[in-house]
């Protein structure tokens, strides 16, 4: 099973990240991309998403957590936890980070296109 927390500051925020990584975010809820992966890698996914905005108690649980808001403040978010180990702070998990995750390739087409 592969589980991730996210732990981000606000839904605007999050609009503010890297394009592909947000895209990347995106796909992963998706209830097919998760459908797809349990069926070829026979593994579940199992995913959570919290903003700092809605409560922080979802961020009180994690002492590392706590410790890098302690010293860095909502600049530490967002911040990825897989298996209760932060992976990913400041931003979203890169693609090769992603692959990675979930030990498959995951490839970019960028557009010629402005």
């Amino acid at each position: 099973m592969i589980k991730l927390v996210f732990l981000l500051d606000s839904r605007e925020s999050l609009k503010q990240s890297d394009e592909v990584e947000l895209e990347l975010f995106n796909i992963i809820f998706d209830k097919e991309f998760q459908e797809d992966h349990l069926f070829v890698k026979e593994e579940q996914i199992v995913l959570d998403a919290f903003y700092l905005e809605d409560s922080l108690e979802p961020f009180l649980k994690n002492d590392e957590v706590m410790r890098l808001l302690k010293k860095d403040g909502s600049k530490a978010l967002p911040i990825t936890l897989q298996d209760e180990e932060i992976i990913s702070t400041k931003k979203l998990p890169s693609v090769d980070a992603f692959s990675k995750i979930f030990d498959m390739g995951i490839a970019v087409q960028y557009s010629d296109e402005e």
